[in-house]
């Protein structure tokens, strides 16, 4: 009997089996007959989203070993021995199948490339997670000038108290929520009438102190003040009454009529300053998102929240908006969501509609099913637009049934026992975890020491000499500045350290040694020469300059990585070669490296990790030490704050000093954004504790500490237990010769033919043959011309006016051959990636026929036809193994004289 639910969601609790359920959920999908090409699985990190995919294909694998398999079977209905003898055909379809396994960042970078043209982009924009700081500071800075706008700059400066950098953080906030602030509105207003009234009652009060005879000095000198100015920083006009202190000899009800005034006119002044803060903050995010705007039409760069806030406004602005969901949702028919709890509102308004058409039960989705998993414990990202009620409203609103993962499946049973009685009675609604029966041991210990970091390195040196894996061990701390002064302190200690700094590609020593040999090579300066040979440990000798306007970038490198043997195994440089791809030229490259945001090969980074709490969130590891703040915490000085009515926002108010004693709703406000605040600090807490599987080491200071919220005690829970485990042997690799492989689509770059030469003319003029082909949504004439503008876009700098013709020509003549079309007659995918025996392999066009496949690889020029044969049959071998179906493969040769089809 199936158990199968179509609208269920997971509490699930830090190592409580999350990817096990969100496997065994798509695993159900598939084995009841849904396609996976219409499930999407979305996911907030590529690891997870590889992770997702890999457990997948090893769990069909090795299904009659795996703990998924019971559950499947519990949740489809069918016999253990149904999925097993099913398991291989469920196995072929889903690696055939083009998968929707993949980041939210990546889903709506998908659907603005469907629909980029409604942005005024072209579909081959890139992606970052922040566009480059300094050109969109440069941008924004002349356009405020143009428009005449440096005045409203400098006084919300000065307003606020903040550098002009700060003021860009809170226009990127603004920027990020336009679709939440835009039911709000600001006037501006010079209107003072509010300090005559304030004035006038102030002198009221002076009057009654001048005629009191019992006025101490002390009562004179408090209401003897100057100006509006003075009387707001005075602290007796923000009390309930003025019966106190030394009022009260002279205290009469009047002094209250007047006091509640000088209220009312300070409230006033807050509220009018408030509204032209936002008035003018307004008014420069218009210029912000022109700048913004801009940058991304001249570059095509792209930040995840321009995208999120593209498709937004594409998928809710238009009027055809229906139209696009409705072609969205018709591929579309499950949706998986994992770590929901972290998903910001305009996110979920952008999946919503597609929610809603699932779980409605009609339509296209009739057959369709909604599953999400988080853990609201886990909501630690509010600075990024997270809002922790979103769980449980989005449940609410789609009548979701939530059920509970309650068993710990990483930690030891002390880890687990401790964690449950931390948090029970500071986190709202804590279910305690239980304890898997084998995990019967774990240690937990709690030292207090003002010299944390001594404590720290004392730790670490006590767990090496017990036999701990270093790569086992993590010390967690809470701000980037801390992680870099334990990083000093082991480094100096003679410990290896993994910093996400030194994970970065461009922080491995062979790539530093190549990009400094590529700086003197462009810039001549002698500095760069001698860090590369210091680099690569050589005595210095000279380097010919080459010139760049001749010579291909790519070329260059291997050239260097050649002629100074560079390779050595050293798997960072392959990373780095497949990165350069995308730089057209050396300015590009050398300008911009600092922001390629690639790490580096992970079999060659080894050391004890240290990383932020923030970071550690998905991670886990054997032994880790939670360390306290090196510094006092800054108080939570921000601007703004917003006040949320569960996902709804409520209203916004400008952090003002002692506003909160006489303005309620205010008040009301602040202590709510307090509240949030600690309960920030208690989920990122949790979220340290529960990453240690067996030893879990908490140093704390004596004051102003990081875990004063749990109020915890010095002692230990448990025995400390290393288990010594045999050490990876280094994997000796033979003499690494270098031969040129294919990196990317072939549409941004053809495989090199066995190093043979071939002219960057021809080159060019094939890539860009690729692409047109590749951006035509139909084979007919009405396509070209889109794929064409699309085509000298990118490769305007490549191609004369005369080429572009001939292009043109070329594949007008292959849309009119009645043989191509033929071919081409089925389901069409382009650039098709396919893995085969550990291989990733890219097919211009995979043709599927009603029981066979067809493969077509374009061609301009015949000289290498063996290796195109070659090629084509790998191919052609890798589908057939796929799908065990009859597969033929062509190539298609797009010729100056006419189409040519040539079966492999």
């Amino acid at each position: 009997m199936s158990n199968f639910i179509n609208n269920l969601a997971y509490e699930a609790s830090a190592g409580s089996g999350k990817t096990f359920m969100l496997v065994v959920r798509y695993l159900s999908l598939l084995f009841k007959g849904a396609e996976a090409s219409k499930i999407l699985a979305l996911t907030f990190t590529n690891k997870a989203a590889s992770e997702m995919s890999e457990r997948i294909v090893e769990t069909l694998e090795e299904l009659e070993n795996r703990g998924e398999l019971a559950e499947i079977a519990k949740v489809t209905g069918f016999s253990k021995e149904y999925l097993l003898e099913h398991r291989t055909q469920i196995l072929k379809e889903f690696l055939s199948a083009n998968t929707k396994i993949m980041t939210i960042d990546s889903f709506f970078t998908h659907i603005l490339r469907k629909f980029s043209l409604y942005a005024s982009l072209m579909p081959d924009f890139t992606t970052a997670s922040a566009q480059h700081e300094h050109k969109l500071m440069s941008r924004f800075l002349s356009e405020v000038s143009v428009a005449n706008k440096r005045n409203v700059l400098i006084d919300l400066s000065l307003e606020s108290k903040k550098r002009v950098s700060d003021i860009f953080t809170l226009l990127n906030q603004f920027y990020e929520k336009k679709e939440e602030l835009s039911n709000f509105s600001y006037t501006k207003s010079f209107d003072k009438s509010y300090e005559a009234k304030a004035l006038e009652a102030l002198e009221n009060i002076q009057k009654i102190v001048a005629g009191c005879k019992g006025a101490s000095a002390t009562l004179q000198k408090a209401v003897n003040v100057d100006g509006f100015e003075a009387l707001i920083s005075t602290t007796w006009v923000y009390q309930e009454t003025l019966e106190y202190w030394v009022f009260k000899k002279c205290y009469i009800p009047e002094m209250d009529s007047n006091l509640q005034v000088i209220q009312e006119a300070i409230q006033e002044y807050f509220h009018q300053r408030e509204q032209n803060f936002f008035y003018a903050l307004n008014e420069l995010v218009e210029l912000y998102k022109k700048s913004k705007k801009a940058l991304y039409i001249d570059d095509s760069e792209l930040s995840f929240s321009d995208v999120t806030l593209l498709v937004y406004e594409i998928l809710h602005r238009l009027d055809d908006s229906e139209f696009l969901y409705f072609r969205l949702d018709s591929t579309i028919t499950h949706m998986l969501l994992d770590e929901f709890q972290d998903t910001s509102i305009i996110q979920y308004e952008i999946l919503k509609p597609l929610i809603n058409e699932i779980t409605s039960g009609t339509g296209v989705s009739e057959e369709g099913s909604f599953f999400f998993v988080g853990d609201v414990k886990q909501s630690i990202y509010r600075f990024r637009g997270g809002v922790s009620a979103l769980f449980g409203e989005v449940a609410k609103q789609n009548a979701t049934q939530v059920d509970k993962l309650r068993t710990n499946y990483r930690s030891q049973k002390e880890v687990v026992e401790f964690v449950n009685n931390t948090f029970i009675k500071k986190i709202k609604n804590y279910t305690p975890q239980l304890v898997r029966d084998e995990a019967v041991g774990g240690y937990v210990s709690i030292k207090t020491n003002d010299e944390v970091l001594e404590e720290v390195l004392e730790q670490v040196q006590n767990l090496l000499a017990l036999g701990a894996d270093r790569d086992e061990i993590a010390i967690l701390c809470a701000t980037n500045g801390d992680g870099e002064a334990v990083k000093n302190l082991l480094d100096g200690n003679g410990i290896d350290v993994v910093t996400e700094t030194t994970t970065k590609l461009i922080n491995q020593r062979s790539v530093k040694a190549v990009l400094e040999y590529l700086k003197y090579l462009y810039f001549g300066e002698e500095l760069y020469r001698h860090n590369f040979f210091t680099l690569i440990s050589r005595e210095l000798e000279p380097i010919e300059r080459v010139d760049f306007n001749r010579v291909n970038l790519l070329d260059v490198i291997k050239n260097v990585i050649d002629r100074y043997e560079l390779f050595e195994n050293d798997f960072h440089l392959l990373r780095f070669m497949s990165a350069v791809q995308n730089y057209q030229d050396i300015e590009a490259l050398l300008f911009e490296y600092e922001r390629l945001d690639v790490s580096a090969a992970a079999s060659d980074i080894s050391g004890v990790r240290v990383l932020t709490i923030h970071k550690s969130k998905g991670l886990e590891y054997e032994h880790v030490i939670v360390m306290d703040r090196l510094k006092k915490a800054p108080p939570s000085r921000d601007s703004i704050i917003y006040k949320y009515d569960g996902i709804n926002l409520q209203s916004i108010y400008l952090r003002i000093s002692g506003r909160d004693k006489i303005d309620l709703d205010y008040a009301e406000a602040l202590a709510r954004e307090k509240a949030l605040i600690e309960e920030d600090s208690l989920n990122a807490l949790y979220v340290a504790f529960t990453r240690a599987r067996e030893n879990l080491f908490i140093v704390k200071k004596t004051k102003d500490s990081l875990f004063d919220l749990l109020e915890l005690q010095d002692g230990s829970f448990g025995e400390l237990h290393c288990e010594v485990k045999e050490k990876k042997k280094q994997v000796q690799y033979g003499e690494f010769h270098y031969k040129d492989l294919y990196y990317g689509t072939q549409a941004e770059i053809l495989a090199l033919e066995e190093e043979k030469e071939e002219d960057l003319a021809n080159i060019n003029f094939g890539l860009a043959t690729h692409y047109t082909l590749e951006m035509m949504d139909s084979f007919d004439e009405v396509a070209i011309e889109g794929a064409l503008d699309m085509c000298a876009n990118k490769f305007g700098f490549a191609l004369e006016e005369g080429e572009f013709s001939e292009l043109e020509r070329r594949v007008n003549a292959l849309v009119q051959n009645r043989e191509f079309l033929d071919l081409v007659d089925g389901v069409h995918y382009k650039e098709k990636g396919i893995k085969y025996k550990n291989n990733l392999r890219y097919i211009d066009l995979l043709v599927k026929k009603e029981d066979s496949w067809v493969i077509i690889d374009y061609k301009t020029g015949e000289q290498f036809e063996d290796e195109y044969k070659k090629q084509v049959k790998g191919y052609m071998r890798a589908v057939s193994e796929i799908t065990n179906e009859k597969v033929e493969g062509y190539l298609c040769y797009l010729l100056g004289n006419g189409i040519k089809l040539k079966k492999v």
